[in-house]
C-alpha cells in the first residue's frame, strides 16, 4: 500500500502543483482586473457564459432498447454459448487457478492472511456464479419460457433525467454577487492568489 501511495504522490504531485500554480496566477489576474476594470471582466463573463442542458444529454440514455425478441429467437445459440463459457470458467477456477502468483503480486498491498482470504472468497463467489450460469444456460436451451417471471421482475426502467433535474436549474446568485461587489471579490481573489503563490514558492524551496 505504501508503494502505491508513493507512486500516486510522485505521479500526481507535479501535475497538481502546476494546476494550483496556474489557477493562482489566473485568480490574481482576474482579481486585479475586477478592481481596476470590472466591466471588462463582466463582459468576458457574459461571452463565456454558456448553458448546457443535462436532460438533453441524458435523453439518449433514457431511450429503452428492446432485445427480448432477438434473445428469444436465438435462445438455443445463446444458451450453448453461455454453457460453454461457464463450463470453461469453472474448469479454470476449480482446477487451473493458482492463487499463489496473485498473492505474491499483492503482497505489499495489505495483510497476507487477509489478502488470501479475500482472493479465496472471490474465487468461491465466481464458482457459485458460474454454476448458476450453467443452470440458466440449460433453461435457455430447453425451456426459455421459465425465465418469463424473472424477466418481468427484472425488466424495469430507471430514468436518469429525474435525479439530474436539479442540475438544470439556472442559478444567477454568484454572478449577481460579483457584479454588485466587484472590488470586494477582486480584493479577496488577489489576497487568496498571492497567498497560494507564496505558499507554492516556499514549497519549491
Amino acid at each position: 500500500m505504501k508503494a502505491i501511495i508513493e507512486l500516486i504522490v510522485y505521479t500526481l504531485g507535479p501535475a497538481l502543483y502546476v494546476l494550483l500554480l496556474a489557477g493562482a496566477a489566473l485568480g490574481l489576474l482576474i482579481g486585479v482586473l475586477l478592481i481596476v476594470d470590472s466591466q471588462r471582466v463582466m463582459h468576458w463573463n457574459s461571452r463565456l457564459n454558456r448553458w448546457y442542458s443535462t436532460r438533453r444529454a441524458m435523453r439518449t440514455l433514457d431511450r429503452p432498447i428492446d432485445v427480448k425478441r432477438s434473445f428469444y429467437r436465438w435462445h438455443r445459440v445463446t444458451g450453448v454459448i453461455l454453457f460453454a463459457g461457464s463450463l470453461y470458467t469453472l474448469d479454470v477456477l476449480v482446477f487451473g487457478f493458482q492463487t499463489s502468483a496473485l498473492l505474491r503480486a499483492l503482497r505489499d498491498v495489505g495483510n497476507p492472511t487477509l489478502m488470501s482470504l479475500g482472493v479465496e472468497a472471490v474465487r468461491l463467489f465466481l464458482i457459485a456464479g458460474n454454476v448458476a450460469a450453467l443452470l440458466a444456460a440449460a433453461v435457455l436451451v430447453f425451456r426459455p419460457s421459465a425465465l418469463k417471471g424473472l424477466e418481468g421482475w427484472g425488466d424495469r426502467n430507471f430514468s436518469v433525467r429525474m435525479p439530474t433535474k436539479a442540475l438544470d436549474v439556472m442559478r444567477y446568485q454568484p454572478d449577481d454577487f460579483v457584479r454588485g461587489r466587484p472590488r470586494l471579490v477582486g480584493g479577496l481573489l488577489v489576497v487568496g492568489s498571492v497567498y497560494v503563490l507564496l505558499t507554492l514558492g516556499f514549497l519549491v524551496r
